[in-house]
């Protein structure tokens, strides 16, 4: 006879017997079902597992492979860099080697170039400088007239000269072009050469009362800031006429004269023509490199021996130099 454990379960609703074999042999059931529905599940996963793996080796295997193109292209890229890299630098050190050359070249043709032209300049300078010492009183005389010189007021000091410098009014750094002579309002001013007056009237550019007098060969003077002008547009006026009277007139910051001269256009310092006189008449020359002074000098020599055959035709041409 076989020995069964038998286990008795009771409650409201009656009793119950187990036999310890039948217990085992659900439970066996039970574990042999989990145990296949974990083979199942588990094989199933494992196998996308391994074909994912597959596929990840496969994706590995082609990036390797891009990899090594890219290097095999990278270090054929780098080779052919290095030999262009060489080629240019061979044309470099040839063209400056050239280059070298040529400004060796140059720099000969240059230097020959300077000489040449100090050469011409000196025999042009030595040239004008001995017509320009031949000049007798009379011709410095006639030069005066036409050029402007001398000062075109009498003044109290000179305030303002031909340069850059605080303007005082606007407080800005601006080009001063002429030269400023302080002196009461209502001073006379005079031309300082013969001419015509082109202007006399005024301006809003800050010039106030301003006179324009065309003296011809390219000069020009302007006399600004005035009380009062003397003159008409078109009048022929003398060295040393009156034109106007100073005064404190546009942008201006007290009485005075403001005195420019010009030539074919260009500005110049007005100083070297206020000073210019009988006594230093030679200094200009010098000082001025903008005017062709041996040029004025022929024609002032031409217009005095015709005026002296005019008036005296038998008599002979003064040639006396100034002291």
């Amino acid at each position: 006879m076989r020995n069964y454990l038998t286990i008795t379960i009771t409650d409201v609703h009656g009793s119950r017997q187990f036999t310890l074999t039948h217990f085992f042999k659900r439970f066996v059931l039970w574990f042999l079902a989990i145990i296949t529905v974990v083979v199942l599940v588990g094989g199933t996963v494992l196998s996308k597992i391994m074909s994912e793996r597959a596929e990840l080796e496969m994706q590995i295997q082609d990036l390797y492979q891009q990899k090594s193109s890219l290097e095999s292209g990278f270090s054929q890229a780098l080779e052919k860099q290095n030999e262009l890299y060489v080629e240019l630098n061979n044309d470099k050190q040839a063209l400056e080697n050239e280059v070298q050359a040529k400004e060796g070249q140059l720099n000969f043709l240059q230097g020959a170039l300077g000489k040449l032209e100090d050469n011409i300049s000196d025999a042009l300078s030595k040239q004008t400088s001995k017509r320009l010492t031949e000049l007798t009183e009379l011709d410095v005389r006639l030069m005066m007239s036409k050029i402007p010189s001398g000062l075109p007021t009498s003044f109290k000091m000179i305030t303002d000269g031909f340069g850059w410098r605080t303007h005082p009014i606007t407080k800005k750094r601006a080009f001063h072009d002429g030269l400023d002579f302080s002196c009461d309002v209502g001073t006379p001013v005079q031309t300082t050469a013969d001419g015509v007056v082109e202007e006399a009237g005024w301006d809003n550019s800050g010039y106030g009362l301003r006179v324009i007098v065309n003296h011809g060969y390219g000069f020009k003077t302007v006399y600004a800031h005035l009380s009062k002008a003397l003159v008409a547009r078109g009048q022929v006026i003398m060295r040393g006429d009156d034109i106007a009277l100073s005064g404190n007139s546009g942008a201006s910051s007290g009485a005075h004269l403001h005195y420019e001269v010009h030539y074919l256009g260009n500005k110049l310092n007005p100083r070297q023509f206020a000073d210019w006189g009988l006594r230093k008449f030679d200094t200009i020359f010098k000082q001025v490199k903008e005017v062709p002074w041996d040029s004025f000098a022929d024609l002032v020599i031409q217009e005095k021996q015709l005026v002296l055959k005019q008036s005296l035709p038998t008599a002979a041409v003064s040639t006396e130099k100034l002291p």
